[in-house]
């Protein structure tokens, strides 16, 4: 609570001691002696005309008090970020349809080596998952295999975008279709490059992709060196994820240039564990530097003084007026 104009409250000693003053100067009648007159009780009336007074100065100190301007106060607090804008690249072709990356003997249910990365990406972005969460980043999601699909643009939603990221799937293709091969295949630079676009004019002080592949970038117009310096020019930084080993079609050499062009870090993931440390510390390189700024949201409360103190005035005027007329 606070009172915007407070030099009116200098006014409240002045109109107490003129209230007074006036009423010790009103024209009274003389009498010999009221000595028996004062034995006897106090009536209610009389005791509310002593009153009086105080209800005129009650009254018009609660005009000063509006004139003043009290003011309620409400304490909000606004988290500043100088941000980091994060894409997310999933590889999603036809090779990360294997279901080595979390071999669990004792579960029935076998996960994709997909399944296993959306999962530990979904922790990558929630609040309530097993890694920090990223809360006050941008994050967009595109995913690749022969096309690129761009399934989030960036956004503080973050609820929208792991809603997106289900619905990541491998390609489903005929085999028999003639276009089948072509989709089938991995479009690694391609998926970078629109990675890069997404992020170029991100408000945000840090600009960042992360791309995931098990595969050798065979399609596409962009080679994953071309999307690199493309990357390194708008000031995006990558890194690299690389999940399985060489002899199962990985190309580490493509991931690791494009992580060193860019100023990033190739990490290499061969299970669910190792895939989570990788994001771990993906999100203990890439955090977002906070600031807390407190303010208070002021709003006004004169207008119960002021309607008090002019009904209390009315009252008064009205009782003077009326049943404490009086004369002289």
């Amino acid at each position: 609570m606070r009172f915007a104009d407070p030099y009116w409250l200098l006014l409240a000693p002045l109109v107490v001691l003129l209230v007074l003053r006036r009423r010790r100067q009103r024209p009274a009648l003389l009498f010999s002696s009221v000595a028996e007159l004062a034995a006897l009780p106090r009536t209610f009336a009389q005791r509310v005309r002593a009153a009086l007074p105080w209800l005129e100065i009650a009254g018009l100190l609660l005009l000063v008090v509006a004139l003043a301007r009290p003011q309620a106060g409400r304490e909000d607090s606004v988290v500043s970020s100088h941000g980091v804008a994060i894409e997310l690249v999933l590889d999603k072709s036809q090779s990360m349809e294997a279901q080595d990356l979390d071999p669990d003997p004792w579960d029935r249910v076998t996960r994709s080596r997909l399944d296993v990365v959306k999962e530990v990406v979904a922790d990558f972005i929630d609040l309530d998952g097993n890694l920090p969460g990223r809360p006050t980043d941008l994050i967009g999601l595109v995913s690749f295999a022969g096309w690129v699909q761009s399934h989030c643009p960036l956004t503080l939603d973050h609820a929208a975008v792991l809603r997106l990221l289900q619905d990541v799937q491998l390609p489903n293709v005929d085999p028999r279709d003639p276009s089948a091969g072509e989709v089938l295949r991995t479009a690694i630079g391609d998926g970078l490059v629109t990675a890069v676009d997404r992020l170029r004019d991100a408000p945000a002080k840090s600009k960042v992709a992360v791309l995931l592949s098990d595969g050798v970038s065979n399609i596409g117009e962009a080679s994953p060196r071309a999307a690199a310096e493309l990357a390194k020019a708008q000031d995006v930084r990558v890194y690299t994820i690389g999940v399985g080993t060489a002899r199962d079609g990985l190309d580490e050499d493509a991931l690791r240039e494009v992580a060193e062009i860019t100023g990033g870090r190739y990490f290499n993931a061969r299970d669910a564990e190792s895939l989570a440390n990788v994001y771990r510390e993906i999100d203990g390189l890439e955090r977002t530097e906070l600031e807390a700024k407190l303010f208070v949201r002021w709003s006004e409360r004169n207008l119960p003084f002021l309607l008090l103190g002019i009904a209390l005035l009315v009252a008064h005027r009205l009782l003077l007026d009326t049943r404490f007329r009086s004369l002289p």
